[in-house]
């Protein structure tokens, strides 16, 4: 994996960040741009004492020989591995797209891949760049703090968004525009609850969560939740955020409260922090992460990554002959560096949206739309059928560290 970089954007991360620790108790949860209305509407609201309208879709076909679509991704910042891995899968997708004939005889083309950096507001920054290209569909992007925002605007402009990598459950829930093309928190957070109680034979569970975040937040909600509908024990629950980089006194509760488990919904450049100073703490128990901690950095700390889980989309090591063929086209380009799950994500996204568009018969987003809605597709992170939200029920898949390299245990249906 990209230990080398990783291990660079970690010590940019901890060299930016507050030296100080993260509350234990207190403190609001970060709200969601889902339950907030946006500046424009609002200020419409005030205006005219009625709630805005939502934009109808574009009916009109494009001309030309190509169809334009955008594509937005954090390519630089902490999360610039996944925005790289994004950036090629969508290139090699495309790619591959073209090479068999294109979309409704026109090749499909990329106008920008924009760098949203992890950031809301530059996510809807990106957004608009990218509408006023023309594009049919808008494939981002990875974080749900910066797709719930950019679906906000693509559901009031009629504008198709796809997000590869976004769990947060409220991302689709803003309209039928919106789509995604993995699982959701709440599934993923039950499934890795059960997979602690009966693989792991736990039964009194502490949490950590980033409380500025949507998607841990999100995780927090429904691993929680989960956790009770056992009848087991939350024992601990503590919060952090984003940029913290001390938890000593979090990694001291875990320990006290005499949990079995500890949840870490979080992202990859704070997880080798994290686990080296709660097992320094002597917690000896299992550690469950998610989804964000694939490729995560652990070189120098293998030692404390044994009894180690993560939830993921999808492993390289799974046997399928879509993953392998995946693996292989990938490594053929660009190397195992950058081979992540958030990679696998966007060419899935990249191969719905070529799909409903080639099914929609005239390249419309409006008629993209229509077909996007329920589309049942076969990819590299599974087959699934889209529900009535625009989500997908699919397998989750979980990965194991040994040796501080993460191995592919299974692939799980959610209940």
């Amino acid at each position: 994996m990209k230990k080398k970089v990783l291990s660079v954007l970690l010590a940019s991360a901890m060299a930016a960040a507050s030296l100080t620790g993260c509350a234990t108790t207190g403190g609001d949860s970060a709200s969601t741009a889902a339950d907030t209305p946006t500046a424009e509407t609002t200020a419409a609201d005030e205006a005219s004492g009625e709630a805005s309208t939502e934009a109808a879709a574009s009916t009109e076909a494009p001309t030309g020989d190509t169809i334009k679509i955008g594509v937005s991704a954090p390519i630089t910042g902490s999360l610039a591995l996944y925005g790289e891995s994004g950036k090629n899968s969508v290139e090699m997708a495309v790619e591959e797209i073209n090479a068999a004939g294109g979309v409704l005889g026109k090749q499909l083309e990329v106008v920008e891949f924009g760098d949203d950096q992890g950031d809301s507001t530059q996510a809807v920054n990106i957004y608009n760049k990218l509408v006023s290209e023309d594009v049919v569909a808008i494939i981002g992007t990875y974080t749900s703090s910066c797709s719930i925002p950019m679906g906000e605007r693509a559901q009031e402009e009629g504008m198709l968004l796809i997000s590869p990598c976004a769990t947060n459950a409220k991302l689709t829930l803003i309209g039928p525009n919106i789509f995604r093309a993995c699982f959701i928190d709440p599934v993923q957070g039950p499934m890795a609850a059960k997979f602690a109680k009966e693989e792991l034979g736990a039964s009194k569970a502490a949490i950590i969560y980033a409380k500025d975040d949507d998607y841990s937040n999100g995780l927090h909600e429904s691993i929680t939740q989960a956790w009770a509908d056992y009848g087991l024990d939350m024992v601990y629950e503590g919060e952090c955020t984003t940029k913290d980089v001390d938890y000593s006194a979090q990694a001291s509760q875990v320990v006290a409260s005499g949990a079995d488990v500890l949840f870490y919904p979080c992202f990859l450049d704070t997880v080798p922090i994290l686990v080296q100073q709660v097992r320094e703490a002597g917690f000896t128990g299992a550690i469950v992460g998610c989804d964000a901690w694939d490729c995560s950095d652990t070189t120098g700390k293998e030692e404390y990554f044994n009894n180690t889980y993560y939830t993921n989309h999808y492993a390289p090591q799974d046997p399928s002959e879509a993953v392998q063929n995946f693996v292989a086209s990938y490594t053929e380009k660009y190397g195992t560096d950058s081979l992540t799950s958030a990679g696998a994500c966007y060419y899935d996204a990249t191969k719905m949206v070529a799909q409903a568009i080639e099914a929609s018969g005239t390249g419309a987003t409006a008629d993209i739309i229509k077909a996007m809605t329920g589309m049942s597709y076969e990819g590299v992170t599974g087959s699934f059928t889209l529900d009535e939200n625009g989500d997908p029920s699919k397998p989750i898949t979980f990965v194991e560290f040994k040796d501080g390299e993460p191995v592919w245990k299974a692939n799980v249906e959610p209940e």
